[in-house]
């Protein structure tokens, strides 16, 4: 397998030395948390959780060791999730207690619950893995994820203490005493002072082996100073200074433990929300241990293979008696730093451990509880600086106080209740923050932005001194309950804001608007009946399907009703336009219009009969092609009446309109004056008279009449610069 051979006796010896590390580490924490879970009227199933720990390292260790795409790496009892499964043996246990059930069965059942939990992980994480679904765990909302930190990092420190003096830290008067009485203050102290020096120590010497050489000195010295003060009659007594519950090893296998045991099925329904917290938790710690060793690193990993195989190791983790583990990001930081060089470290880690679990697993006995309790105190500490004071969501004041509240909520009601509240508050916040960025992504009148159809001079005169009675709106994005009121003050801010002359014309273009929600909806239909108030027409353009039924079904379009959809942006606004002329404009298409446009061109230079005397007259119906795409640029033509499509057909074969041009314009001048092939066709749209001036007549119109070519070149020069001039200000209105 890559990473596992060719590293040579020099690799081979840094990889054992590192796992050694690695190893240390992990069991002096599988301790802690062994004493963590398993405290009070659990006691006595301390080596049996701690076997079970110990056996959860040593399979997850090995897999993951194998199979990450992140190795050298570690992996073992994830801190967010042992504390979960602290809680789910303190309810557990409280519920056994009141039905009247023997210490002994509800260890037994405590360690039945760890088993069900660490195979329903398993379970969970390879059929995301498997289905490739590790893309969803990504959605999660940091201040989520930051209070689910914080909320661990919390339940480890109090937890420490509790294991330093047997004393539950609760906020009341009654707890507090208790951790300060006599009896169990210089636990108190012994074990803090452990956890601060710890800490800092940590973050003043950058070396991996500060902690567990710390924690093992500090182990030898106070075994020495309890000797030799004789507080205690040898090593590992029964006193306040040891884990009173430390036997003999004892090995945990679930299948013979349901075999030989009656067990009590609602005890373990009434945790059922503990054992999913378990199975959420640890595939969130999954998700952001590979997504921080992925920055740590800079190496991109397979979420998705990751999770199937974390979930393998906790199948058989489950079945063979192992707790819950996953990869770790600071177990996979320890073997690097260590010096491993390929995956044989976490297979030496995964054998060191397994050393300790047939032969030393009762060394628990021998190191005093403050120490052990230190130990996770200190664990919290990281986890809430880490959460708090480091973490992303301490760039936004909301999202702090969002994680802050998140953790509250988990400390006091529990994982699931606070994830889930933090999912919902996130939900919020995403809300808020969206509504402020405001859907109408840009907002011009017809002064400024046209349809693309050409008009005569006498229309475009028309739409310049009356266009702003036409507002054109891009719309982006989902629209919500949070921004769809936006929208509608938006616009009946505008339109209250003009009053001479009034907004009659609305083009909303929804092209990059992909859903709305129900409150939209009837935010759209208050936009509509306030357009109905004052006379105004809505355009609705590019809706997809989804908004089209949802207009539909509401009122808002009809049939025959006052507002109209369009497939595009272009044909609403050209239908207002259209809308517009009718009432200012009358009937600007006859042979009339067009002999009296050509005199104001010409003034008193030139009769406009000398110039067309070298022009004919041609007629077209509706669909018929003036200019065909591809032919040869014969001749130009100037469009006296009707109108025409400039049309290009696409590879399917399928024509697709480029611009409409209306009467009194030219065609064709490109290809005539470059002698290039028509790149476009020209199709009449409606009944169509146009002026055809062929190559030839041209040739001769230059040779007999140079002052009629001049005033046709003249005409040719301000038709172009009219429509540069038009299509530089669209430009500088969209920049």
């Amino acid at each position: 397998m890559h990473g596992l051979s060719g590293s040579g006796s020099t690799g081979l010896f840094r990889d054992c030395v590192s796992g050694l590390v690695f190893a240390l580490v992990i069991v002096t924490y599988c301790i802690s948390f062994s004493a963590l879970i398993f405290q009070g009227e659990l006691v006595g199933g301390l080596n049996l959780g701690l076997s079970a720990l110990l056996t959860g390292t040593v399979i997850t260790c090995l897999i993951v060791a194998l199979t990450s795409t992140l190795f050298p790496a570690g992996a073992g009892p994830d801190t967010p999730a042992v504390a979960v499964m602290s809680v789910l043996a303190t309810t557990l246990a409280a519920n056994a207690v009141a039905r009247g059930m023997g210490a002994e069965q509800t260890v037994i059942h405590v360690m039945i619950a760890i088993s069900a939990a660490t195979l329903l992980t398993g379970f969970l994480l390879f059929a995301i893995g498997a289905f490739r679904l590790g893309v969803w765990l990504r959605f999660v909302p940091y201040p989520v994820v930051g209070g689910f930190l914080a909320a661990s990092g919390w339940l480890l420190t109090t937890g420490g203490i509790e294991v330093m003096t047997g004393v539950a830290p609760r906020l009341s008067f009654d707890s507090i005493a208790s951790l300060f009485s006599p009896d169990v203050l210089p636990q108190l102290i012994l074990g803090s002072v452990f956890a601060v020096g710890v800490f800092i120590l940590r973050r003043t010497i950058n070396s991996f082996l500060v902690l567990p050489l710390t924690f093992f000195a500090s182990v030898l010295v106070v075994d020495l100073v309890l000797l030799g003060l004789g507080l205690v009659d040898d090593l590992g007594g029964r006193s306040a200074w040891y884990l009173s519950g430390a036997t003999d090893v004892k090995f945990w296998l679930p299948i013979p433990a349901l075999i030989d045991h009656q067990i009590d099925w609602a005890v373990l329904l009434l945790v059922a929300a503990e054992i999913g917290a378990v199975c959420g938790v640890t595939a969130l710690s999954v998700l952001l241990d590979v997504s921080s060793l992925e920055v740590a690193r800079q190496q991109s990993a397979d979420l998705d293979k990751e999770l199937k195989y974390n979930g393998i190791a906790n199948i058989f983790s489950g079945l063979g008696g192992g707790a819950a583990g996953n990869l770790s990001l600071s177990g996979s930081i320890l073997i690097q730093e260590a010096g491993a060089v390929s995956r044989f470290s976490g297979v030496a880690a995964a054998a060191f451990v397994a050393f300790v679990l047939f032969f030393g697993a009762d060394m628990a006995r021998f190191i005093p509880t403050p120490l052990l309790g230190g130990l996770l105190a200190y664990l919290g500490l990281v986890v809430l600086t880490e959460a708090l004071l480091r973490s992303p969501a301490q760039r936004s004041l909301t999202e702090g106080l969002l994680a802050g509240a998140i953790m509250v909520a988990i400390v006091y009601a529990g994982y699931l209740p606070g994830v889930m509240l933090g999912i919902v508050g996130a939900c919020l916040l995403f809300a808020i923050s969206y509504s402020r960025i405001g859907v109408v992504r840009r907002h011009l009148t017809r002064l400024d932005f046209a349809s693309d159809v050409e008009r005569s001079p006498h229309d475009a005169a028309l739409l310049r001194q009356h266009g702003a009675q036409i507002h054109v709106l891009w719309l982006a994005g989902f629209i919500f309950f949070g921004s769809s009121n936006r929208l509608f003050e938006f616009i009946k801010k505008t339109m209250d804001a003009q009053n001479d002359p009034n907004v009659r014309f609305l083009v909303l273009d929804f092209s990059g608007v992909p859903g709305l929600d129900t409150s939209a909806v009837l935010s759209i239909v208050k936009i509509r009946n306030y357009c109905d108030e004052r006379a105004a027409f809505i355009a609705f353009a590019g809706l997809n399907e989804q908004l089209q039924n949802a207009f539909s079904a509401a009122g808002i379009l009809t049939r025959d009703g006052p507002h109209q959809s369009f497939p595009d942006r272009n044909e609403a606004l050209e239908w207002c336009e259209n809308r517009l002329l009718s009432e200012y404009a009358g009937d600007d298409a006859t042979e009339d219009r067009f002999e009296d446009w050509l005199k104001g061109v010409f003034g008193d230079e030139l009769e406009p009969a000398r110039l067309m005397s070298y022009f004919t007259r041609k007629t077209f119906k509706e669909g018929d092609v003036v200019l065909k795409q591809g032919g040869r640029a014969n001749s130009v033509e100037i469009l006296a009446t009707g109108c025409v499509a400039i049309t290009v057909t696409d590879e399917n074969g399928n024509p697709i309109r480029l611009r409409r041009m209306a009467a009194q314009t030219v065609i064709g001048e490109m290809g005539f004056f470059r002698k290039a092939p028509r790149v476009a066709a020209v199709i009449a749209e409606q009944p169509t008279v146009i002026y055809r001036l062929t190559r030839k007549n041209f040739e001769k119109m230059q040779e007999e009449d140079p002052k009629a070519a001049a005033a046709f070149y003249r005409l040719i020069v301000r038709v172009l610069s009219d429509r540069l001039e038009f299509a530089n200000r669209e430009i500088s209105a969209l920049v």
